[in-house]
């Protein structure tokens, strides 16, 4: 049992956020630690929810479900089912996407994601890994040809003392896959890749940029395995550079190319370096795709991570052609929209341009994000106009 601090339980009930804070809990109770979901009292002993108990993280609980019943046995098959139903509903043009996004699809501390014909889990707390077994079987039920293979993440792993190693838990494979989006054929490294091997919340910001691309000079800030770039490039893209400082995601995004031999090769450059230090002294460009890797991850570090921002999108839109675009992203949770948005209107200050806000971005909707918990959304994005 997990009981919280005088004033914490009306907190949570009036927000009903399913994270709850270290500083909250007043202590713990025999049981919390085999990984199975635990009751969560007040400090008058009102049974508020359950959840997965993590004592070495600044989350401490992550509630399944809500008031005093516990959750039904079949919880997580009834979940990964819906899960499947909206995916089946969405429609997605691609063989590849998130089938569970923890949080926004109320299973906390777990992603799935299809690729073709692989299907892979990343489980991030102990309640998760302990309910493996039965994930295996609800996932066969519904890809009963994919292999699975789980991605450990390794901050997880040592947070929350999970066992599992990397590997297939059914079927086998070399741990990579080949996916199609948009009529375009990308490799994946599920094994070695970030993540889970490839950005499938940016699969309607690539549609985006294809759009915009036709006939321009575009350049792909951290490129990783090069998916904006294709994308531009069959959008008909005079020139597309792409700037990525891993020699291992660089070699997938030329063979993401030789897949498709349908994009001429010549309009493709691949950059190996640092974007910050190509941007300094670059030529400039009709659409410039800005997606760096997190800048904050905890709110300590967010001063540091709006002054990167601010000084990134600068010299961006400094390199951006006169009525030329920018694409620009933030993955940092710690960042919110709006401190997001100062910081481009600061760097269009400090460019000394004339920028028009025409559209706001986000993740693709296969990355649902559940109403109580805003740091599910933690994609947000850019279209910006230059004058």
């Amino acid at each position: 049992m997990i009981v919280l601090r005088p004033g914490k339980g009306e907190l949570l009930r009036a927000r009903r956020h399913p994270w709850i804070y270290s500083g909250a809990v007043e202590r713990v109770e025999a049981g919390a630690l085999r990984g199975e979901p635990v009751p969560v009292v007040d400090a008058s002993g009102r049974l508020l929810g359950w959840g997965f108990y993590s004592p070495r993280s600044l989350i401490a609980v992550r509630l399944l479900a809500w008031g005093p019943e516990p959750p039904p046995e079949d919880w997580l098959e009834r979940r990964i089912r819906a899960a499947f139903e909206l995916r089946q509903r969405l429609k997605l043009a691609s063989d590849a996407f998130r089938l569970v996004n923890a949080e926004g699809d109320f299973l906390p501390g777990l992603i799935v994601d299809v690729y073709r014909a692989t299907t892979v889990v990343r489980p991030l707390v102990r309640g998760m890994e302990a309910v493996l077994e039965r994930l295996l079987a609800a996932l066969r039920s519904l890809y009963p040809e994919n292999a699975v293979f789980l991605k450990r993440d390794e901050k997880a792993a040592r947070l929350e003392a999970l066992e599992r190693p990397s590997g297939y838990l059914a079927g086998s494979g070399d741990g990579t896959e080949r996916i199609r989006e948009a009529g375009l054929e990308h490799p994946v490294d599920i094994a070695r890749g970030q993540k889970t091997g490839y950005y499938l919340d940016q699969r309607d910001n690539r549609a985006l940029a294809r759009r915009l691309s036709s006939g321009r000079r575009v350049l792909d800030l951290f490129a990783y395995t090069g998916s904006f770039a294709l994308q531009a490039a069959a959008g008909g893209a005079a020139e597309v550079v792409s700037v990525e400082s891993s020699t291992a995601a660089l070699a997938i995004a030329r063979a993401g190319a030789r897949l498709n031999p349908q994009l001429p090769a010549e309009r493709l450059t691949w950059l190996e370096g640092d974007a910050l230090a190509y941007l300094e002294g670059c030529p400039s460009f009709d659409l410039l795709i800005v997606d760096p890797p997190p800048y904050a991850r905890r709110r300590s570090e967010l001063p540091g991570a709006l002054r990167g921002y601010t000084r990134l999108n600068r010299l961006a839109l400094e390199r951006c052609e006169p009525g030329g675009m920018v694409l620009s992203f933030n993955c940092s949770s710690a960042v919110s929209a709006e401190l997001f948005g100062a910081a481009l209107r600061e760097a269009a200050r400090q460019a000394g341009r004339e920028v028009q806000l025409l559209e706001q971005l986000h993740a693709a909707p296969d990355h649902p994000v559940a109403a109580g918990h805003p740091e599910g959304e933690y994609l947000k994005g850019w279209l910006l106009r230059a004058l």
